[in-house]
């Protein structure tokens, strides 16, 4: 789906004269594209304040999208359905429970470098997320191994500390270097919940 308004798209705009922006495609992707169309190198300073500012964009499109505060039960539910996780719940305990288990099991280290924590097993990555308008866009893993081999790969690391990361944000940001192989306890108990993740 395309995106038309928001943070990202403000944010390419800036380069409209030498760069055609196709918001369908993954922000991460048309930024090393923009690099690419300016001939830009990795020591480049202009390069490295781009880069700033598409952090700060993509940042602030999850705040758009999702909201900033870890106790706005709409930011929850509006997680919850964008991972497909049916019911969503209708308390500010169930659908933080449900999201993130009650981030009972975040015994992450703190270089947390771009995904969300597990909603009931699932592990989506962030920038994955923030891109992905329509939820049937988004790919869900069933392990942290797979979504940090998935996010190594694919370079879409979101950052880890930004200015205008909410609480909401910072509650999801979790560990992805180092991940544990080993199924968590909320992995394990997931099916006899009673919430669970839409195939639709």
């Amino acid at each position: 789906m395309a995106r038309t308004t928001g943070p990202l798209q403000d944010f390419f705009e800036q380069y409209a004269e030498s760069f055609t922006y196709i918001s369908t495609r993954a922000a991460t992707a048309e930024f090393h594209r923009l690099c690419r169309a300016m001939s830009w190198n990795r020591d480049d300073p202009d390069q490295g304040e781009a880069y700033e500012g598409f952090r700060d964009a993509l940042v602030m499109e999850f705040n758009e999208n999702f909201g900033t505060d870890t106790t706005d039960l709409t930011s929850w539910q509006t997680l919850c359905a964008a991972v497909r996780i049916d019911p969503i719940p209708n308390t500010l305990a169930e659908a933080r429970r449900v999201s993130t288990l009650a981030l009972l099991l975040s015994l992450h280290r703190l270089n947390s470098l771009g995904t969300t924590k597990a909603m009931l097993g699932i592990h989506v990555n962030l920038v994955d997320l923030t891109d992905g308008v329509d939820p049937s866009e988004i790919q869900l893993f069933g392990t942290e191994k797979e979504l940090s081999e998935y996010t190594i790969s694919s370079h879409k690391i979101f950052p880890r500390e930004n200015v205008h990361s909410g609480s909401l944000l910072r509650d999801l940001l979790r560990h992805i270097f180092n991940p544990s192989s080993a199924p968590t306890r909320a992995q394990r108990g997931r099916r006899g919940g009673r919430y669970r993740r839409s195939r639709k």
